[in-house]
C-alpha cells in the first residue's frame, strides 16, 4: 500500500506540477487580463465536465472491479454516455458564454473561434482520460494508469512550452488551438494504449445512468462550489485580479492530488468491500482516516511555506497570489476528509445519500460565497470556502454512520436498509 500510494503521489505530482507549469508560462505569456479569460473559461467548463459521461471513471472501475467480464458492456456504456453529454454540453456552453462574452474586446468572432475551441476539449476530453486511466485502474495495471495521468499533464505543460517558448504565442485565440490539437493527438494515444483489451459493446445500462446521473449531479454540485469563488471576482473584479486569484486556486488544486492519490489507490478496497453494504465501507474508511489526515496536513504545511515564493514563479504581476495560497492552504485538510467519506459511500453503492448530503452542502456553500463575497469581497469568499468544506466533510461522515448504523440494526429503523 504505501509503494501504491507514494507511486501514486508522485506520478500524479508530475502531472500536476507540468500543468502547473504550464499556468506558469501561460500567465506569463498572456497577461493577468487574458489568463483571467482563461480563468473564467475553465471554471465554466469544469461544471460542465461535471456532467460529461455521468461519472464515467467511477463506473467503469466498479463494475471491471467486481466482474471483469462486464468490462465490454461497461466500457460501451461509458463511452456512449461521454459522447452524447459531451455533445450536448458543448453546444449549451458555447451558446451560453456567447452571448454573455464580454472579455474579448467586443470582436464577437474571436471569441467565438475561442469558445468552439476551449469548450468542446475541455468538456469531453478530461472525461474520457479519466475513463482511460481506470480501466487500468480496475486491471490492477497502477503503473500505466500513473503513466496517463502524469503523461497528460506532461504533454499539456510542453505544448504551453513551446507554443509560448519557442513560437512566441500571446494570445488566448491562438492558444486556445495549441491547446485543442494537443488534446486531439494525447485522446488517439489513449484509444491505442486500450485497444487491445477489446472493442465495446455498445448499449445503456439503465441502472448506471441514475447512479452515474446523482454521481454527476454531486460533483457539479462540487465543481460549482470551486469555481463559484471565481465566478463571482470575474463579476465584481477586474480581469487582472481573477488571474492573479486564478493562480493562487491553481496551486491549492494542485496540491489536492496528494490525498486524491491516496483516494485513487484504496477506492478498489472500498469497491470490494462495499459489495457488503456501508457498515464494511466505514470500518475501511475509518482505518484510513488518519493516514489521510496527516497527509493533507503536511501538504497544507508546505502550501504556507511556499507561497511567499510565488511572485518569483509567476512573476511580480502576481505577488498578491501567495496571500491566497497562504488563506486557503488548510482547506486542503477538510477536502481529503470529504474525499474519504464520498468514496466509501458510493463504494456502497449509496449515491443517492452522497449526492443529497453533498448536494445540499455545496448548495448552501455556494450560496454563502455568492452572498459574502458580494458583500465582503475576498474576505467573505475566503469564510464561505471553509464553512462549506467543514459542513460538507461533517455532513458526509455523519450520512456513513448513519447509513451504517441502519444496516446494523435495521429493526431499529423505519427504513430498512439497502442500496440508494
Amino acid at each position: 500500500m504505501v509503494r501504491l500510494v507514494a507511486g501514486s503521489i508522485g506520478s500524479l505530482a508530475i502531472g500536476v506540477l507540468a500543468q502547473a507549469a504550464a499556468f506558469v508560462i501561460l500567465a506569463r505569456s498572456l497577461g493577468a487580463a487574458q489568463f483571467g479569460e482563461l480563468t473564467t473559461i475553465s471554471a465554466v467548463t469544469a461544471l460542465a465536465n461535471a456532467w460529461c459521461g455521468l461519472g464515467p471513471g467511477e463506473a467503469l472501475r466498479r463494475i471491471a472491479s467486481r466482474d471483469s467480464g462486464r468490462y465490454a458492456e461497461a466500457l460501451g456504456h461509458t463511452l456512449l454516455m461521454i459522447l452524447l453529454t459531451g455533445a450536448a454540453l458543448t453546444v449549451l456552453v458555447v451558446g451560453g458564454m456567447f452571448f454573455a462574452a464580454t472579455a474579448d474586446a467586443g470582436n464577437l468572432s474571436i471569441w467565438l473561434q475561442i469558445l468552439l475551441l476551449l469548450v468542446p476539449t475541455n468538456v469531453v476530453f478530461p472525461s474520457f482520460f479519466n475513463l482511460v486511466e481506470n480501466i487500468f485502474l480496475a486491471r490492477g495495471d497502477f503503473r500505466t494508469a500513473n503513466l496517463v495521468n502524469s503523461g497528460t499533464g506532461v504533454a499539456r505543460a510542453l505544448a504551453a512550452l513551446a507554443a509560448c517558448g519557442y513560437f512566441g504565442v500571446t494570445s488566448l485565440q491562438v492558444w486556445a488551438l495549441w491547446w485543442a490539437s494537443i488534446h486531439v493527438a494525447l485522446g488517439l494515444t489513449c484509444v491505442a494504449l486500450i485497444w487491445r483489451f477489446g472493442r465495446p459493446h455498445w448499449g445503456v445500462l439503465r441502472r448506471e445512468v441514475w447512479l452515474g446521473g446523482s454521481l454527476a449531479l454531486s460533483s457539479f454540485l462540487i465543481m460549482l462550489r470551486h469555481s463559484v469563488d471565481v465566478l463571482v471576482l470575474s463579476a465584481i473584479a477586474s480581469p487582472d485580479f481573477v488571474g492573479v486569484y486564478g493562480a493562487g486556486r491553481r496551486l491549492i488544486g494542485a496540491a489536492l492530488v496528494v490525498p486524491g492519490a491516496f483516494d485513487r489507490v484504496i477506492y478498489g478496497k472500498l469497491a470490494v468491500a462495499g459489495r457488503d453494504g456501508p457498515l464494511a465501507s466505514l470500518a475501511l474508511a475509518a482505518k484510513y482516516l488518519p493516514y489521510s489526515v496527516g497527509i493533507s496536513a503536511a501538504t497544507s504545511i508546505c502550501l504556507f511555506l511556499i507561497a511567499p515564493y510565488m511572485s518569483f514563479v509567476f512573476g511580480q504581476a502576481f505577488v498578491a497570489a501567495s496571500d491566497v495560497v497562504r488563506v486557503l492552504a488548510w482547506t486542503v485538510i477538510p477536502t481529503a476528509i470529504q474525499f474519504l467519506a464520498f468514496d466509501a459511500l458510493n463504494a456502497a453503492e449509496h449515491h443517492r445519500i452522497s449526492t443529497v448530503v453533498s448536494g445540499v452542502t455545496n448548495t448552501v456553500g455556494a450560496a454563502m460565497v455568492v452572498l459574502l463575497g458580494v458583500i465582503y469581497g475576498t474576505s467573505g469568499i475566503y469564510a464561505a470556502l471553509y464553512f462549506s468544506d467543514f459542513s460538507r466533510g461533517g455532513g458526509l461522515w455523519g450520512a456513513l454512520n448513519l447509513a451504517a448504523r441502519r444496516q446494523r440494526h435495521p429493526e431499529a429503523s423505519p427504513v430498512v436498509a439497502g442500496k440508494s
